[in-house]
């Protein structure tokens, strides 16, 4: 109960208690009485008899203490052994807000970066597929096609936690094979899957991010280009390598959209300890090294 008082700051009424509660085992000497029992002593001793002539009488007891030191040493151990039992309890307790606090704080800020994901790839395709219909493209029609897939993968799939791999590839395949369609001779692509794909679980968009990074900044309709994009699925781990050659014409241009750093936070808050990210830029291409490790 004292311990209690002290944290919840009424310190004036927990002093007032510990002084009347000190004061009392002053007065009282518990000890004192427990050791040297009046009562006990007199039970145990035999009749009196006349003392024997030239026998002196024995000494005198010494006097006790004015303070029981024991007594005293007892209480105040017993009172911060209490103080520190309930100080670590409240430090438990705040712990435990603490860490409640942080993951609410990074479920939010994970449900924010997950809605600025969704309408930049929507977006960017609806644009490509606008420039085919306005020069009547034989491939619109599959086009659409292909985006609709990808509007099915990001509404239903992109809000869990995970989704499989296969699904997450297929929407990198669509969105690869609609850049395809508005890109010239001079833009060389580099597309490829190895490895198990199946029964594997992972992030929404993590990977496509990265892709789409590539088309993003890596694609020229002046001077020659050459993009890279290899996906190695064994055992537990997943290693995407993303390449482009760095466009002038974008290279200062501030970038948005899914955005790198965004996909980093996420990669912190889902893959913490489990993921590295390598990112390599000389000005002239732009290389991306990312391997994570699934449960």
């Amino acid at each position: 109960m004292f311990p209690k008082l002290y944290l919840a700051k009424k310190y004036l009424i927990y002093f007032v208690v510990l002084l009347a509660q000190l004061s009392g085992i002053i007065v009282v000497r518990p000890f004192d009485r427990f050791i040297s029992n009046p009562n006990r002593m007199e039970q145990a001793q035999p009749p009196k008899l006349s003392p024997p002539i030239n026998i002196p009488p024995p000494p005198s007891e010494s006097p006790r203490p004015l303070v029981d030191i024991v007594s005293i040493f007892t209480f105040l151990l017993a009172i911060i052994i209490g103080v520190t039992i309930e100080t670590n309890k409240q430090l438990r307790l705040t712990m435990q807000r603490v860490l409640m606090a942080e993951t609410e704080k990074a479920q939010a800020e994970l449900a924010f970066l997950k809605a600025q994901v969704n309408p930049h790839f929507l977006f960017n395709i609806l644009n490509n597929i606008y420039t085919l219909a306005l020069t009547q493209d034989s491939n619109t029609a599959s086009s659409i096609m292909k985006l609709s897939n990808m509007m099915r993968y990001l509404t239903d799939e992109a809000g869990n936690d995970e989704v499989s791999l296969s699904q997450e590839i297929a929407c990198m395949t669509d969105y690869v094979d609609l850049q395809r369609l508005r890109l010239t001779q001079k833009t060389n692509i580099e597309y490829e899957i190895k490895g198990n794909i199946e029964d594997k679980k992972i992030a929404p968009l993590i990977l496509m991010a990265f892709v789409e990074n590539v088309f993003k900044y890596g694609v020229s309709n002046h001077k020659n280009n050459k993009l890279i994009i290899k996906l190695l699925a064994e055992h537990n781990l997943i290693n995407l390598y993303c390449e482009n050659t760095i466009n002038p014409d974008k290279k200062n241009e501030k970038r948005t959209g899914i955005g790198l750093e965004n996909t980093k936070k996420r990669l912190q808050y889902i893959y913490p300890n489990k993921h590295i990210l390598a990112v390599e830029n000389d000005q002239k291409v732009f290389k991306i090294n990312l391997s994570i490790h699934l449960n």
